[in-house]
């Protein structure tokens, strides 16, 4: 009976591992959006020295207006200052195969630095757990904005 436990408990490990290991490669899919800036910058967020610009498109805005979800494919780009430099980009991106290895709906999240590289030491799990929250809201946070946005 103790073997039977160990060796359950060591499967359950191994799925677990495996299960994080294939959501951060699932976080990898996630691409840097170029033409972010042709989309619709519907908020500025300042909270001390740290100001946020956020970006979507407007098929987003429009889903945010109608009471939607959020459409497939919908790409939420932050551009994170602080100070007045330009700290980091945050992109949330959403995708129907993603809803198995997100803790956040369909949403997965992923980090750049300014020179638009990958930060591969975040794998956008503590994006997806604070996003957690906004269940309610298809996971997003400035939801309210969208549907204000002129």
């Amino acid at each position: 009976m103790r073997l039977r436990t160990v060796t359950g408990l060591g499967v359950s490990g191994v799925l677990v591992l495996a299960t994080l290991a294939f959501a951060q490669s699932a976080n990898e899919e996630v691409s840097f959006p170029e033409a972010y800036r042709d989309g619709v910058h519907y908020a500025t967020v300042t909270r001390g020295n740290i100001r946020e610009e956020i970006f979507t498109s407007p098929e987003a805005v429009a889903a945010a207006r109608e009471g939607r979800t959020f459409p497939d494919g919908t790409v939420i780009m932050m551009e994170d200052y602080r100070g007045d430099e330009l700290h980091r980009y945050i992109i949330m991106e959403k995708r129907a195969q993603w809803t198995s290895v997100s803790e956040a709906g369909a949403w997965l999240f992923r980090e750049f630095a300014p020179d638009r590289s990958p930060n591969g030491s975040e794998d956008g799990s503590r994006c997806a757990s604070c996003h957690q929250s906004q269940a309610a809201n298809d996971f997003v946070f400035t939801t309210r904005q969208m549907r204000e946005h002129n």
